[in-house]
């Protein structure tokens, strides 16, 4: 097996099917075969990094999160393959009174991942009481990453716009923006801003968009409108790839209005529209 060359040693690695269930397991195996398979194989293992528990669960994440940073301390070397981090599930956190926040167990651990790229949060209630502030600091602190560029958000609630933009502008180095179906409720009612939300108005840097995929129902049909508006943080004009849904009830005329503003810069458009019942 020495003979390999490296490439072909990633080449072969590659081929492990990463919707296969047993993924995980092959790459384990794959890197058992010799010590020049061990970093293509960690690479691939390594790449994405879910965590198995729910944030209602917070005994045992906490327990899943110190495994995590003490690996990391074990063998620094494998922080440089986490390009994903999907952040805890929060989709039942609503029903249940004793949630924790993540800022004990996540402190030590942030430092360590350096080369995150992507984060997906799923299930977001922001506008939750029961998301107590350390908890809001804490998933605030990780969009803060320098690395972080990609930010994927599926089943959230905010207050409005306002209280989305002043989340996402954590995130200052942001390039990709996904907001998948449903993924986005926005309350017509404005909220008074805690103190964490008030901080972040001080962060006025716009950040530049390149890929942007609003494929959500919202019951905000202003939200195209906002964006384009001088309190958003986005600076949408040099999108190269959009994908949007407009509802039935678009009757304004704020799509073509960011088609105006992208410009010549758009590459690469996708409409989904509603589905027709009969």
């Amino acid at each position: 097996m020495d003979i390999l060359a490296l490439e072909l040693i990633d080449e072969i690695i590659g081929h492990v099917d990463e919707k296969d269930g047993l993924r995980r397991f092959d790459l384990r195996t794959c890197s058992l075969v010799c010590r020049f398979w061990v970093p293509s194989s960690q690479r691939r293992l390594f790449h994405r990094i879910k965590f198995k528990y729910p944030l209602w669960q917070y005994r045992e994440l906490h327990a899943e999160i110190r495994q995590l940073d003490q690996l990391l301390l074990n063998s620094p070397h494998i922080a440089n393959y986490i390009r994903v981090l999907k952040l805890p599930d929060m989709t039942y956190v609503s029903r249940f009174t004793d949630v924790r926040g993540l800022d004990e167990p996540l402190s030590p651990l942030l430092p360590k991942l350096t080369q995150v790229q992507k984060i997906e949060i799923h299930g977001l209630a922001w506008n939750d009481l029961r998301l107590e502030r350390d908890l809001r600091q804490s998933l605030c602190k990780v969009l803060e990453l320098p690395s972080v560029s990609f930010v994927c958000i599926y089943g959230a609630q905010f207050n409005g716009m306002d209280d989305f933009m002043n989340f996402i502008s954590h995130a200052r180095s942001l390039t990709c923006l996904l907001l998948y179906p449903d993924a986005m409720w926005m309350s017509q009612n404005p909220v008074a801003l805690d103190d964490t939300q008030a901080d972040d108005n001080k962060h006025t840097e716009r950040c530049c968009i390149s890929r942007l995929d609003m494929r959500f129902r919202c019951n905000n049909p202003g939200s195209v409108s906002w964006l384009l508006g001088p309190r958003s943080h986005l600076d949408v004009s040099h999108i190269h790839t959009l994908h949007i849904y407009l509802p039935d009830e678009a009757k304004d005329d704020s799509f073509n209005r960011l088609l105006c503003t992208i410009g010549s810069s758009l590459k690469h458009l996708c409409i989904s529209l509603p589905c027709l019942s009969w």
